[in-house]
Order: structure tokens, then C-alpha cells, then sequence
């Protein structure tokens, strides 16, 4: 799901088995779920936010559940926080103890899951193959996840760090999910997590290419383009392109004319941008620091603070205070 907008946000709390078996149903096409145990003890409740790609639900289930799930077209992870998870998948089966971290399975198989607390994480495939293929400048059709577990604990923990992360995100009351430049920083994060997280393609390449030489002129043309698009959602592959070259060839460049990469280019540009609204802001009026911060793809105001204490000398709110 890529709905563009304001992110949509959902909450249900049931101690009825059949609604909540109806409401994953319809929320989740490719879950079929059974419950077994108690009814007078049965509670479910979910909670979610898709927020232009990304999409996340954490879920709170009192009951042994089975569901025949997939086949998936898009990517999904789970943190177990309370509970167990177990997927079967073939002749694969994963088993996730709270604190565990698994990737859904693409294609059909079984999920059981008991008395669990668990928070899901989804992109479509086609942005982290496009994450993936700016990596190794490889076609996105050919990008392919190869396990169900991370590839060490400490990716797993990485994972789970992110999940709590966007599961924070999802239960403030600001408008930073509704922020364009917000969801695209969030989802390309995550993106760029699943890669290093869990095992791909990107890890198996017996040989990448470097990257051939790009001039000066082309750095100076992709700076022109993210002078130009700072507000909107830039990728490396976009800038890439326009500037006909390679992704990977253009980050190389940059790092050798530069010293630093595109994004970091753009994060400058943003951090700019907001210090130039932040000077024109009225003392006393609407404008926040939080809301311009979101405005410009800062998802956290703490992270936005030091980055502008860093490259102004002092906190934001001193400027919009004049």
C-alpha cells in the first residue's frame, strides 16, 4: 500500500473472537485466521498507521491463534514483544520467543502465534528492491530476501530498535507521520534496515563493479536538482538518474569531490531551509520548531536540535524566538 496524504491511523479493542477474527481478515487479505481457547477470556486489540508506504500495526491477542498466511507481494517484519511467534514455511520453521524478530514468509504458509503482543512492519518490495539495487546497481527484478531470521543478534536488536522506534512514532499525537518528507525519510530507513538486517541478495553478490568516474560538472548538476527538490521526496536513484549516472557511481563522487554523500548534501539543504523559516517566523506566532523541523523530514526534534545547535551555534528555538 503507497497511499500518498495524511497517514491513516486505526485502533480496535474487541472481547468478541469473530470481530476481531473479521477485522484481521479485512485488514490483512492474505490472513485467514483461527482462534482457539477461552472466550470469556478473549481480548484483542490493534493498533496501526500506514503512513504513505510504510505501514505499521501492533497487536495485543490473548488467545492461540492459527492463520494460513501470504503469498505476500510486499515486505513484512515482526518484533515479538510479549508472546511467541512461529512461522512454517516448507521445510523451514522459525520460532520467536519474546524479543524475536522474523520476516513473514512471500509465499504461502503457517503462522501460529500465542497470548502475544508483536509489532508488524511493512514496505512494498518494490521500494527496498530499488534500496537494493542502488546498492549493488543491480535490476530491482532480480532482488530476492533469502531467510526468515536476521542474519546475527545484533541485527536482530537493530531491528527491534527500529520497530519500537516507528511504533513511538505512531502513537504521538503530532502531525509528524502526515509530513511527506517524514514518510519517505522513515520508509527509506526502514528499507535500508531490512537490507542489513535480514539476508538478500545485496549480501550474496560474488562481485559488484566499482562504480566508473563521474566529472565535477555531474556532483554540481545533482546538487542543482536537490537545491530544487529539497522539499519534496528525493532517493539517491532519482538524483541518480536525472543526472544520468548511476547511483552508486554518483555516491562515490561525491565522497570524492565532497567528502560526503547526497544525502547528507540534502540533509544540509533541508536544515537550511528550516533555519531560513524559523528567522522569518513571527516571535509568538504559530510556527513551532517541531512543526517546522517535520515540515523539513525531521522526524525526531531531538536529532534536529543538535544538528542545528551544530551548524548554527544554537538550539532552534532561540532563532524563532528572534
Amino acid at each position: 500500500m503507497t497511499d500518498d496524504g495524511p497517514a491513516r491511523r486505526f485502533e480496535l479493542s474487541t472481547r468478541d473472537p469473530d470481530v476481531a477474527r473479521r477485522a484481521i481478515t479485512e485488514a490483512c487479505g492474505e490472513h485467514r485466521p483461527h482462534f482457539r481457547g477461552t472466550r470469556r477470556d478473549f481480548h484483542f486489540a490493534w493498533r496501526g498507521v500506514q503512513a504513505g508506504p510504510l505501514g505499521l500495526t501492533r497487536a495485543a491477542h490473548s488467545m492461540d491463534a492459527r492463520a494460513e498466511t501470504g503469498p505476500y507481494s510486499d515486505f513484512l517484519a515482526v518484533h515479538v514483544v510479549r508472546g511467541r511467534f512461529r512461522f512454517v514455511d516448507g521445510d523451514e520453521e522459525l520460532l520467536l520467543p519474546a524479543g524475536g524478530v522474523g520476516r513473514y514468509p512471500l509465499r504461502r504458509s503457517v503462522l501460529y502465534w500465542t497470548d502475544s503482543v508483536a509489532t508488524t512492519v511493512r514496505l512494498p518490495m518494490e521500494l527496498v528492491a530499488h534500496v537494493a539495487a542502488g546498492r549493488v546497481e543491480a535490476a530491482p527484478h532480480t532482488f530476492r530476501f533469502l531467510g526468515l531470521a536476521p542474519v546475527s543478534p545484533a541485527m536482530a536488536r537493530a531491528w527491534a530498535h527500529l520497530s519500537a522506534f516507528l511504533y513511538r512514532m505512531s502513537a504521538t499525537g503530532d502531525d509528524s507521520l502526515d509530513q511527506p518528507l517524514v514518510q519517505a525519510s522513515l520508509a527509506d530507513l526502514t528499507a535500508a534496515t531490512a537490507l542489513t538486517a535480514f539476508p538478500n541478495t545485496t549480501m550474496t553478490s560474488s562481485y559488484v563493479p566499482q562504480p566508473r568516474r563521474v566529472a565535477p560538472s555531474v556532483v554540481r548538476r545533482a546538487q542543482a536538482y536537490l537545491d530544487e527538490h529539497a522539499a519534496e521526496p528525493v532517493t539517491v536513484a532519482q538524483v541518480a538518474s536525472a543526472c544520468g549516472v548511476g547511483p552508486r557511481g554518483l555516491q562515490a563522487a561525491f565522497q570524492r569531490h565532497l567528502g560526503y554523500s547526497p544525502l547528507t548534501y540534502l540533509r544540509r539543504v533541508r536544515l537550511a531551509r528550516a533555519h531560513r523559516e524559523l528567522l522569518a517566523a513571527e516571535s509568538g506566532g504559530a510556527e513551532t520548531v517541531a512543526g517546522i523541523a517535520r515540515r523539513w523530514g525531521w522526524a525526531s526534534p531531538g536529532r534536529f536540535a543538535a544538528a542545528y545547535r551544530e551548524a548554527y551555534g544554537r538550539p532552534p528555538h532561540e532563532t524563532l524566538r528572534g
